[in-house]
């Protein structure tokens, strides 16, 4: 076998290409939002609530150029179907005030339609189109709708994180990544963690481009693993940018997360009936009426109400299957549910950081001014994983999970035998992941319980990722995450960003776990990427995500 020339390599690096005058993605970021030319046809629009019930009403807040527009109502499942629609309605443009990230826009409801009793639980898009001298253009909308009586016709509830979907929601001027008041990416990376967001995000403001719909097959933030001396970056976010997207969009929404297990489950009988996040908080019995629940994709923003909804559910005996990554932030609902408000890395900045009322705080769920580790509801620790198989972070990392527990009942059939690595073609474990501190006996992953991990937690399957980004060097090489990620978890979760510190937070590990909680039980599977392993059909994950499911409803 002939060894890997890296002297080779390095030379093909060298020869790079020209750089330096030219933008990358990070020196071009701009948020979503209306236009400064006053002649230029837009249409923009959101519903007045994320989430509705059969019979209720659907009031819909529009601003256009266009003389005339109309909408069309389509549900997003295992097919796409349209179910309502209305034409020639009177355009009508609405300003936009200074501070419409946190308050909102403002507008007059411009249409309305009620709910027929027969629709059907799930997730609706309302394509906006506004018309003018035979020009069109379109914006989505979205609202989850639930069932009329939660329960009562399927034991399955998926809940979207609408949460999340919302801090990569950058439309009017900024999100929990981008403020338009700092937008110098290519800072400190810390310091452009504490100064380039937005801590309060108001739902009455339309979804950025992307968030809701977006083309099939766009390059996912999970990649395949590059060559040996070649340049890293993140593919995503120049095709976004390049296409007129929302940077942020490529890593959180309906589009390319939630809907993906969505279809998945309906195609295969599970006739799950959808929820959002905001209903746990509307009203904390929605869960009762039913036997499990789902969340997926990328969900890293809960508030305290509800994660206490899902504590509750479980621990009175409801089962609940994690089949998403990254948990990480406690929110605060304000306004009458239609203001989320995180300060995150700036946690010090919130007039609530050190309220008596711990779920009035808002920050990093393990950090030590919180102190509530995920692990106790969601099976794992976010600041435990997190990134691989993206940029310069474990880009040659696994790319799936390696197996450690192949005779536990959730490989039944799958034929998984010790060391396989699932879904590593994918990859099914990239970008974003959950993992616990665990330690190795007698060739076997144990948690050591120091990060809050429950005794009888079960470490089933357990892959190598990283918190910190490497630079090798390479011509060409963009790196946006580097330390500042590390610098945080290691103050907020040690007291102090310290050398010793770092080292113990900078490697950690994406799992899947299994424990029982109260009466009830949680499957985890700690990745943003397991959806695309559904939808893409990967044999062994399905297996295994039916094992649960069955389970769980049984």
């Amino acid at each position: 076998m002939q060894p890997v020339d890296l002297a080779a390599a390095a030379v093909t690096v060298e020869r790079g290409s020209a750089e330096g005058q030219w933008l990358t993605w990070l020196e071009r970021i701009s948020a979503d939002g209306p236009s400064t030319d006053p002649e230029a046809l837009e249409i923009w629009g959101y519903t007045d609530q994320p989430s509705y019930a059969p019979g209720e009403t659907v009031g819909l807040h529009v601003s256009t150029s266009a003389p005339i527009w109309g909408f069309e109502v389509w549900r997003d499942g295992h097919t796409f179907e349209k179910v309502h629609e209305q034409r020639g309605l009177a355009g009508a443009h609405h300003p936009v005030g200074d501070d419409v990230v946190a308050s909102g826009c403002g507008w007059p409801q411009g249409a309305s339609f009620e709910i027929p009793t027969g629709w059907a639980s799930g997730g609706y898009i309302v394509v906006l189109r506004g018309e003018r001298d035979g020009q069109e253009v379109t914006q989505d909308a979205f609202f989850v709708l639930r069932a009329a009586e939660p329960g009562r016709g399927s034991k399955l509830a998926m809940v979207a994180a609408t949460y999340t979907w919302q801090e990569y929601n950058d439309w009017g001027g900024g999100c929990g990544y981008f403020s338009d008041e700092y937008v110098d990416h290519t800072a400190d990376p810390l310091e452009v963690r504490e100064k380039s967001f937005k801590p309060r995000l108001s739902f009455d403001r339309p979804w950025s481009r992307g968030l809701i719909r977006t083309p099939v097959g766009v390059p996912r933030l999970a990649q395949p693993p590059p060559p040996v001396g070649a340049a890293v970056g993140i593919p995503a976010a120049d095709w976004a940018i390049s296409n007129g997207y929302s940077v942020w969009t490529v890593a959180a929404g309906w589009a390319r997360y939630d809907a993906l297990t969505f279809r998945w489950l309906e195609a295969n009988g599970y006739e799950p009936e959808l929820l959002s996040q905001w209903d746990l908080d509307r009203d904390p019995t929605v869960l009762d009426g039913y036997r499990a629940v789902v969340t997926t994709g990328h969900d890293e923003y809960w508030s305290a109400g509800g994660r206490a909804v899902l504590d509750q559910f479980i621990e009175g005996g409801g089962r609940y299957a994690r089949l998403g990554g990254n948990i990480v932030w406690q929110v605060r609902m304000e306004d009458g549910l239609h203001t989320q408000v995180c300060h995150k890395y700036a946690a010090h900045a919130d007039p609530e950081h050190q309220s008596d009322d711990i779920d009035r705080r808002t920050g990093a769920f393990e950090a030590h001014y919180i102190d509530r580790p995920p692990v106790t509801t969601f099976g794992a620790n976010g600041f435990r994983g997190v990134y691989s198989r993206m940029g310069g972070l474990s880009p040659r990392g696994a790319g799936g999970f390696i197996v450690y527990r192949p005779g536990h009942w959730a490989f039944d059939g799958a034929d998984v035998y010790y060391g396989d690595v699932l879904g590593s073609d994918l990859p099914v474990v990239g970008y974003e992941t959950d993992g616990v501190a665990y330690t190795f006996r007698h060739g076997l992953p144990y948690p050591t319980g120091d990060d809050g991990a429950p005794e009888g937690l079960e470490i089933l399957a357990l892959t190598p990722v990283t918190l910190e980004e490497e630079d090798h060097g390479q011509a060409g090489n963009l790196i946006s995450i580097a330390d500042g990620d590390l610098a945080f978890a290691a103050e907020a979760l040690f007291g102090e960003d310290t050398p010793e510190a770092r080292d113990r937070i900078r490697y950690g590990s994406a799992v899947i776990t299994a424990m029982a909680k109260g009466s009830g039980e949680v499957f985890c599977a700690g990745t943003t990427e397991w959806c695309h392993a559904l939808a893409q059909g990967d044999i062994q994950v399905e297996a295994i995500t039916r094992n649960v499911l069955n389970r769980f409803l049984d």
